[in-house]
């Protein structure tokens, strides 16, 4: 087995230096914790400057509804799903949601998004990295895993959510900035925009070309400047990668990543990057995080319940897997990767 030498990839957005650079527009918008990064390629600066400033406004009304701890939506919510009372939704609440519990489901569970007590107890309910308080009491966290706190526990019936355990607390940290740069790509095509890249701190979703070219991404370590590979993005597409090293807790000399198995309520440990390519920024974001939560064992059975095609896993040995459909797309690489059968 061949190892690659750099750690957790997140994705850049590599320039080209062929086009005509007056039609690329470019800004930075913050939300949910991350600068995204929105370029626009198209010849009317007046329309793509409208189409950026109405992202601006999506996404402060974004963090204020789905924020998973502070004030807000989403706040409300679970207030009302932890004391066993109905709330009724918007339409685009409704839809999201419902896109969300079947994402969980059809991940047989790895993606959770309703354990945000279990993640408030270790502590990353914050913005303040990293955590060196000390891990939760073993008999706290034990008895949150035995009410297997999952989607199961929510009815959603037209607009109405219910749910059957008072232990729920949505949290969409998994998924919000899936959500957040389809929406913005959403808004790009309204302005009639057919060219366009939102990154949201590594994870994007793509339309169309940056003049005549694709528009081109490393898969890059924090570590250093190195890239691990290079790869095109094709058309209207979204890719992301998952980590578990940029946020965690230490204590005692043991690192605790901020991702956590609803199922034993400890951080995962073995898989410490999964990079997916997906239709979507929603679905590519719930499937990178389920499949760390799968480890090595089963990531290969969820990718197929969630019909990925394109996947690259790193292990905590720094060992590098590559599904073939992934593989043929990945371009200067650094170091190897051992492919894995398409996952049917």
């Amino acid at each position: 087995m061949l190892k690659i030498s750099l750690l957790i990839p997140f994705i850049i957005l590599l320039t080209a230096c062929a086009t005509p650079e007056n039609n690329s527009h470019h800004r930075q918008i913050y939300v949910f914790g991350t600068l995204v990064d929105v370029t626009i390629w198209h010849p009317n600066s007046k329309k793509a400057e409208q189409a950026m400033d109405d992202i601006d406004d999506l996404f402060k009304r974004m963090h204020r509804q789905w924020h998973a701890w502070k004030p807000g939506r989403l706040h409300d919510i679970n207030s009302a799903l932890r004391a066993n009372q109905s709330i009724k939704l918007t339409t685009d609440e409704a839809h999201f949601i419902a896109q969300v519990i079947d994402l969980s489901k059809r991940s047989n569970h790895h993606f959770n998004p309703t354990i945000g007590e279990l993640i408030h107890l270790w502590g990353f309910h914050t913005d303040d990295y990293p955590i060196k308080e000390p891990p939760p009491d073993k008999a706290t966290l034990q008895a949150l895993v035995k009410e297997k706190i999952n989607v199961n526990s929510l009815q959603l019936n037209d607009d109405i959510l219910t749910a059957d355990n008072p232990h729920i607390w949505l949290d969409f940290g998994g998924i919000a900035k899936g959500l957040a740069v389809d929406r913005a790509i959403s808004v790009i095509q309204n302005h009639g925009i057919n060219n366009a890249i939102v990154n949201a701190g590594g994870d994007l979703r793509s339309i169309g070309h940056k003049g005549n070219r694709h528009w081109r991404i490393g898969i890059q370590s924090p570590t250093d400047s190195g890239v691990i590979a290079v790869l095109d993005v094709v058309g209207n597409e979204a890719v992301f990668t998952s980590g578990n090293y940029q946020r965690y807790k230490t204590f005692d000399g043991k690192r605790y990543p901020h991702i956590i198995d609803g199922r034993t309520g400890l951080p995962v440990q073995d898989i410490i990057s999964a990079t997916v390519i997906a239709a979507d920024g929603v679905t590519a974001d719930a499937a990178a995080t389920a499949l760390i939560v799968a480890g090595s064992n089963q990531w290969q059975q969820v990718a197929a319940a969630l019909q990925l095609k394109q996947v690259l896993i790193i292990n905590n040995a720094h060992q590098c897997f590559a599904t073939q459909a992934m593989y043929r797309r990945l371009q200067a690489m650094n170091g190897d990767c051992q492919t894995v059968p398409d996952i049917k």
